[in-house]
């Protein structure tokens, strides 16, 4: 007898939550949406609509509907630890969007109730379906770029206009922060995946648009790695170029350079004499996709595992240990740019 689709409840229907139902409607034989849950009741029946959905403004009443099996969390940081808790006491599986929460404490909590839960846990990390990233392992692993000395990234984007206004919840100190908490998750996951675990580091936080928020919009952590790797991290809510993410690889031996809106993407350079560069292969330009097609297939993947029995790619405990790496980044910067210890 074929076994039925698992029944979906999505929890939150902003802005990230149509490249989430994309990725959904791609297995629909394994995955069906039966509900979908935002305060905002005319949000909800949008979203609800693509799958002909039960619509709910209460989220404890997606939780308990018999009909789902799997919650996706989708909703403001500050929420998801009490959200992701209710889920697991009600033992349903979960997928839960980035950051785990806004403290390590209550990142691991939930780490380690969905253990006890015994359910099937993943973070929605995008990171690791970039496609950049994944050659960037290969050439990391084929010691092309000889001994790694340094790591530097930067996620730039632009807030402005949402940290400017007053309906915005990632405006508020309670949220949980502002651009290293929103987007440092990505890059310290990516670190501890590519390079291993922070040592020591020193933040510096700064507010640059006077948008009369309660969180910072511009964010430097540099420090050392575990194994020696001195690695520099940039974030920005107030760039003036469309959202992107870059990664500078700097060995004995040669450089790799990502940036998404750079065609081609990815380069590697064999020493300071190599101004062309090698592109790496496999990597399309797509400045304008690349984002949303890599959250589609972390959706995807995530569903096909849980149906499989597989474990997830991401490993929710690195994702945890991002949360840790930014709790300290801000306890640097709080104390007067102190280095830290991790």
């Amino acid at each position: 007898m074929a076994r039925k689709p698992i029944g979906v409840g999505i929890l939150g229907a902003g802005l990230i939550a149509p490249a989430h139902a994309a990725g959904l409607q791609e297995v629909p034989q394994r995955a069906k949406v039966v509900a979908v849950c935002d305060v905002n009741r005319e949000k909800a029946e949008n979203l609800a609509l693509l799958f002909d959905a039960q619509v709910y403004t209460d989220y404890r009443q997606l939780i308990n509907d018999p009909q789902v099996e799997l919650v996706d969390i989708l909703l403001p940081h500050h929420l998801h630890y009490p959200a992701a808790l209710a889920v697991l006491n009600a033992r349903k599986h979960l997928l839960l969007e980035k950051p785990v929460a806004v403290t390590y404490k209550e990142s691991l909590e939930i780490y380690e109730a969905a253990k006890a839960a015994g359910v099937y846990f993943g973070v929605a990390e995008n990171t690791r379906y970039i496609q950049a990233y994944l050659e960037a392992e290969k050439l990391i692993q084929s010691g092309k770029l000889g001994k790694i000395t340094q790591v530097r990234t930067f996620l730039p984007a632009n807030e402005r206009i949402r940290l400017s206004s007053q309906d915005f919840w990632g405006r508020q100190a309670s949220s949980g922060g502002g651009v290293l908490i929103d987007s440092g998750p990505h890059t310290f996951y990516l670190l501890k995946w590519l390079f291993g675990e922070v040592d020591t580091l020193v933040a510096f936080t700064s507010q640059i648009s006077p948008n009369g928020s309660d969180v910072e919009d511009n964010a430097d952590v540099r420090g050392r790695l575990a194994n020696g790797v001195e690695f520099l991290c940039s974030f920005s809510f107030t760039a003036e170029v469309p959202h992107s993410e870059r990664l500078e690889v700097h060995g004995t031996a040669g450089s790799l350079v990502i940036d998404q809106l750079v065609n081609p993407p990815a380069r590697f350079y064999a020493g300071p004499t190599d101004y062309d560069g090698t592109p790496l292969e496999g990597v399309a330009y797509d400045p304008m996709g690349w984002h949303y097609f890599s959250i589609v297939a972390e959706v995807k993947d995530f569903l096909n595992r849980l149906w499989e029995n597989r474990p997830p790619v991401v490993d929710p405990l690195d994702c945890v240990y991002a949360v840790r790496v930014i709790e300290k980044a801000y306890e640097s910067a709080r104390n007067g740019n102190r280095p830290v210890k991790i």
